[in-house]
């Protein structure tokens, strides 16, 4: 159960790496058709993959509120984002953490924060890779190093919820993982198969140029 799923966040999470490198390598050698492309590739994988994602940290939320007990958890540490949102964040969830000596709400504000941060992150990346594809960025250069900034406190979200899913497991019972396992694998199929805003935008985008030429 636990392979498999991760396996599953962890792909979607490398193809959009992938693509992330490329860009910033055609773009340090100036080829910037080349980045244009890579760029509007890592917004197209970036959109699935925190469909995926964010699926998988709700559908978390949404079992543990049947569960009479809950794992104990650590609170986020702001050294491991680079963003401003990710860091301020992480400070308030620790000091929080402090407060709210039931296992129970440290885990649920735990799994909201993680939601809030990778939100944000995900706007911030969208927006920014849909400048850069357009070829609107007035700073290419900057902006590419904010999709860097934004894909690594991307990875901590990522590396955070499956390490809140492996303690999840280890409270369930054998039927309830089975369960937990149908449940992701729904959400993530249905992810997968949702009409692409970023495509679609794309599409208007390319048509209204064909109209302009």
């Amino acid at each position: 159960m636990y392979e498999p799923s991760v396996r599953a966040l962890n792909q979607g999470f490398g193809l959009m790496s992938l693509a992330l490198n490329e860009g910033l390598q055609r773009s340090e050698a100036g080829e910037l058709r080349a980045a244009r492309e890579a760029a509007d590739l890592c917004g197209a994988l970036a959109e699935r993959h925190a469909a995926v994602l964010c699926g998988a940290l709700e559908t978390m939320k949404r079992r543990s509120r049947h569960l009479a007990e809950l794992p104990e958890v650590t609170p986020l540490d702001a050294d491991t984002f680079r963003g401003e949102k990710g860091r301020s964040a992480s400070i308030l969830n620790a000091m929080l953490h402090i407060f709210l000596h039931s296992a129970r709400y440290q885990w649920f504000h735990k799994l909201h924060t993680l939601e809030e941060i990778l939100t944000h992150t995900q706007k911030i990346f969208l927006g920014t890779a849909a400048e850069l594809a357009d070829g609107l960025s007035l700073w290419p250069k900057k902006d590419w190093a904010q999709l860097e900034e934004t894909h690594d406190d991307w990875n901590t979200c990522l590396q955070e919820t499956v390490i809140l899913f492996k303690c999840l497991l280890e409270t369930l019972a054998p039927g309830e993982v089975n369960e937990l396992r149908g449940e992701l694998e729904e959400q993530r199929e249905r992810a997968e198969n949702e009409p692409s805003e970023w495509v679609e935008r794309r599409r208007r985008k390319a048509k209204a140029v064909r109209r302009e030429a």
